[in-house]
């Protein structure tokens, strides 16, 4: 069949697996044209990732056939012609396992690495994308050094730099404030007016409305909902603090972060941390858990001892439980997802360490949040929804006594959300305090009365509030 150069690819009936696994896309026709905007979702492990590299001409065909007229006409690979953004950045311009995710804290490691304008390119189209993500007030600024919102825009930037006819790009508007997903949303759909070809994965719930050529990968229509009845965390359980900050003064690059700031997270209080990107969310996440060096420059306590007086850091892990996306994005063990999850009981990225009773109750947790039949694969070849699950599996794993979690549902699905909303309430200790970050507050668990909202020139400290809107 001859088809326009227009059409960037079909599939007719494409049967498609990834080696040794059963098939993820099975006689699936489908077909995308320049000028077309497609949005993928699924549950995990739906094949939303395979797909995405099956249009780069990735995997091997079991079944049906895969064509892409425009390469054919311009004499190129797929792979040549389309621009990809992955959720995890991995190109010769920026390679993550070069770096460590503490680096951007510290002064003198944090300017290595290339700078936002050299990764990008210089050209007009570049700048003009760096613009609309809302970049163009960092292109001096090393990579290393962003969040990894800004991280994600800054590679969907480089992408829309380089006017491929086609665009495919998963998850990017996961970790962006409202004012960035606006401006991102009127962006892209004025690309798409223009000319460009864009395919979409994420979940379903970012969507934008102009966006009407959908492909649902896996079951079609799911409701998970928290069993009703469940027991919410106590409010309070008493004055004794937790974590706490103590007239924080922080100004990162000269400009002012944080100007005497205080908060006390107190025992068995949930806190949700609100604010737009780079207000200071991850910074407070960071200094808690230890990975910014500023940590032992400011008055930062836990459980009631100042950070640099002597205590062991092993000895705070035991009792902390963490999520944080950068954790997540420097990741490279090989470890199955039951290993991995083990982890946060023994804080050791080693296999074994826990007794038969808690490899089993490791099972029942990755049941819980639907990886039972996930266990035994192997954390780098695990889809990358089931991956994100696993830090949290990973968190509550210790029961901790304090739970930091910055953005735990990054670029997941409304169904991977629901089930790990319920997991979080039904297991968090009445004694445990928790800190949330997040751009949704419908994504925080049930519990949550306690509100912190970063920016507006000054941060919001200590004050219980009515929950914001979403």
């Amino acid at each position: 069949m001859s088809l326009p150069p227009s059409c960037l690819a079909r599939f007719d009936r494409l049967t498609l697996a990834r080696p040794g696994q059963p098939p993820l896309l099975t006689d699936l026709d489908w077909i995308w044209h320049q000028g077309q905007a497609w949005w993928v979702e699924g549950p995990p492990a739906s094949g939303k990732t395979t797909f995405c590299e099956a249009l780069l001409g990735q995997h091997i065909a079991l079944g049906g056939t895969r064509r892409w007229p425009l390469a054919e006409e311009r004499g190129q690979e797929p792979w040549h012609l389309f621009g990809w953004v992955p959720w995890l950045e991995n190109s010769r311009r920026f390679l993550l396992g070069d770096y460590f995710h503490q680096q951007r804290w510290h002064a003198a490691e944090s300017q290595e690495g290339p700078k936002v304008l050299e990764y990008t390119g210089d050209t007009p189209a570049a700048r003009e994308a760096l613009e609309a993500v809302g970049l163009s007030a960092r292109l001096d600024q090393p990579l290393v050094t962003l969040s990894s919102g800004q991280m994600r825009r800054a590679r969907l930037a480089r992408a829309l730099g380089e006017q491929s006819p086609g665009l495919i790009v998963e998850e990017p508007f996961a970790g962006l404030d409202t004012a960035q997903r606006q401006r991102l949303d009127k962006y892209l759909r004025q690309k798409v007016a223009a000319g460009i070809g864009l395919v979409i994965a994420g979940r379903g719930a970012d969507c934008p409305a102009w966006i009407t050529d959908r492909l649902r990968l896996g079951q079609t229509t799911e409701t998970i909902q928290a069993p009703h009845g469940a027991p919410g965390p106590q409010a309070s359980l008493s004055d004794e603090p937790v974590l706490e900050y103590h007239h924080l003064n922080l100004s990162p690059g000269g400009k002012p972060l944080f100007t005497d700031f205080t908060w006390v997270i107190r025992k068995g209080e949930r806190w949700g941390l609100l604010g737009e990107n780079g207000s200071g969310k991850s910074t407070l996440m960071a200094l808690a858990a230890g990975d910014h060096p500023q940590v032992y420059a400011q008055d930062v306590r836990l459980f009631g001892s100042r950070r640099g007086t002597g205590e062991s850091i092993w000895d705070l892990k035991k009792r902390m439980g963490q999520v944080a996306p950068e954790i997540q994005t420097y990741a490279r063990h090989n470890l199955t997802l039951a290993q991995m999850v083990a982890t946060g009981i023994t804080d050791r990225f080693v296999a074994g360490g826990v007794t038969d009773d808690q490899e089993a109750a490791i099972l029942d947790l990755l049941a819980e949040l639907g990886l039972g039949e996930l266990a035994d694969r192997r954390y780098p070849q695990a889809p990358t929804g089931a991956q994100r699950l696993v830090w949290l599996a990973r968190a509550l794993a210790k029961a901790p006594e304090l739970l930091l979690l910055d953005e735990p549902f990054q670029g997941m699905d409304s169904r991977s959300i629901a089930l790990g909303r319920a997991a979080i309430s039904r297991r968090l200790r009445s004694e445990t305090a928790l800190v949330m970050s997040t751009h949704d507050p419908a994504e925080l668990p049930e519990g949550v009365d306690r509100w912190m909202r970063l920016g507006d020139h000054l941060p919001r400290a200590n004050r219980p509030a009515t929950p914001p809107s979403a």
